[in-house]
């Protein structure tokens, strides 16, 4: 028996969920992220370009700073979009 529940929740939510959450189940989350972004059925390269223009600072921060760990743990699976700029990031430039 198989039970559909609709669940609405806020990105602030599911946000405040996240962060609760063990790293094993956080790293789930995001490869999950990626691995529908590949299957979707839209142009998911240019939903990502339009997702940047509405990340903040704070967003930023976190993407990078999950970008240099992947980087100082050389992170061999490089993608062809591979992006050397986070080991020049400056924070300062994009108040």
């Amino acid at each position: 028996m198989k039970k559909e529940v609709e669940i609405n929740m806020s990105p602030d939510e599911l946000a405040e969920m996240f962060i609760h959450w063990d790293n094993h189940k956080q790293a789930d989350f995001i490869n999950l992220i990626g691995q529908h972004f590949k299957a979707a059925y839209f142009p998911a390269e240019l939903q990502c370009c339009y997702i940047t223009e509405h990340i903040t600072k704070l967003g930023r921060d976190f993407i990078y700073t999950l970008a240099n760990f992947l980087h100082a743990q050389k992170f061999t699976g490089k993608s062809p979009h591979y992006n050397r700029l986070i080991n020049t990031y400056d924070h300062d430039s994009l108040n």
